[in-house]
């Protein structure tokens, strides 16, 4: 799936990360997805679910933060956009930590 895509088609706002990862130019993300803000959900529905974002390709990777990525633990995502292949992540806890980098494919799982 394009990046693009899936910022336009799911909603991150209040979603946590629990594990973030940059390894051989792929940026994995474990989060708790809140299933209650999409578009989709339905009153009954389980609210979270756990899902894994595989940014594939990803190059000119950016942590910018007081913490290291090694400490993310349950931080709740801000904002994620994409524009011309530079994703950007805005995560809160303590601190407000940004996450930048180039990709256009993305793998949910």
């Amino acid at each position: 799936m394009l990046v693009t895509e899936l910022v336009k088609e799911i909603n991150f706002n209040d979603s946590c990360v629990n594990e973030l990862v940059y390894t051989n130019g792929t940026v994995i993300m474990n989060i708790d997805l809140c299933m209650w803000k999409q578009s989709n959900y339905r009153d009954g529905a389980p609210e979270l679910t756990k899902a894994v974002l595989k940014f594939l390709n990803a190059k000119k990777y950016k942590w910018n933060s007081e913490k290291r990525e090694d400490e993310i633990d349950y931080d709740s995502i801000i904002d994620i956009t994409c524009e011309k292949n530079i994703v950007k992540i805005v995560l809160e806890d303590e601190c407000v930590s940004i996450l930048t980098f180039e990709c256009n494919e993305v793998l949910i799982e």
